[in-house]
């Protein structure tokens, strides 16, 4: 499995820009998925170009929830690839879904846990909360080798609330977990709090990104030591 940073609030690589929001580009050998697509559609197909990543060779696009950061270059996909699934939930807003149909594109709405392709599972949709407002959001989990990989978008819902989920799913503890882990508001005390939740689940290693919080990454770097991994757009992995 290979793991692209696309779009994320830093850069990793010369020639990428970076932008508030999060898109991961996911190679397996069953698969190749685009996790969210930015807020901008101009960043998102730049950075895809850059980094020699076709639209056309998509298999699908797995939105996490309709935040604006999370689904703004969508229209920059589909119009290059048509034919691919886009997998949303049923929380998103009618509009969002009828303009992917109008590409010409399937839509596959997810409402409880559900292995979407071979080794890939939807979390479901898991209730949270965003300024006062309920936002529904699913994280992805892919099987390796190693353990699962899950993948989180912005966490809403609570990233450990979505470890657990992808204990459930796959009857193991996650190898890896990488994305959005919104702890940006926490206290030190709430994120050690969070990390200690990380340990006690197994959690091997750390990739946290975009709304985690400049202070949060600082403190699982802390904790976390070689386990912790600095990513951003351009960044790989290969596990």
């Amino acid at each position: 499995m290979r793991l692209t940073g696309v779009y994320d609030n830093t850069a990793e690589k010369e020639g990428l820009i970076h932008g508030w929001g999060f898109s991961l580009f996911i190679s397996t050998e069953h698969k190749s998925i685009l996790f969210d697509v930015g807020a901008d559609l101009t960043l998102l197909v730049s950075n895809l170009k850059e980094l020699e990543i076709s639209p056309s060779e998509l298999d699908g696009v797995f939105l996490s929830h309709p935040h604006c950061d999370h689904v703004g270059g969508l229209s920059g996909v589909l119009k290059k690839n048509s034919k691919l699934t886009a997998f949303l939930t049923r929380s998103f807003p009618a509009p969002l879904k009828k303009s992917v149909e109008s590409y010409g594109a399937e839509t596959e709405i997810l409402t409880e846990p559900r292995e979407i392709f071979e080794g890939g599972w939807s979390t479901g949709e898991l209730k949270g909360f965003h300024k006062g407002q309920e936002i529904p959001e699913q994280a992805l989990v892919i099987s390796s080798s190693r353990g699962p990989v899950v993948i989180s978008g912005c966490a809403h819902p609570g990233i450990t609330r979505i470890v657990r989920r992808a204990r459930e799913i796959t009857g193991k503890s996650p190898y890896l977990v990488i994305g959005g882990f919104h702890l940006g508001s926490k206290k030190k005390d709430e994120v050690k709090k969070v990390i200690e939740k990380f340990r006690a689940e197994s959690v091997n290693k750390l990739v946290p990104t975009h709304c985690t919080g400049e202070e949060a990454i600082d403190l699982i770097r802390e904790e976390y030591h070689e386990d912790f991994v600095e990513f951003g757009a351009g960044a790989e992995l290969t596990i």
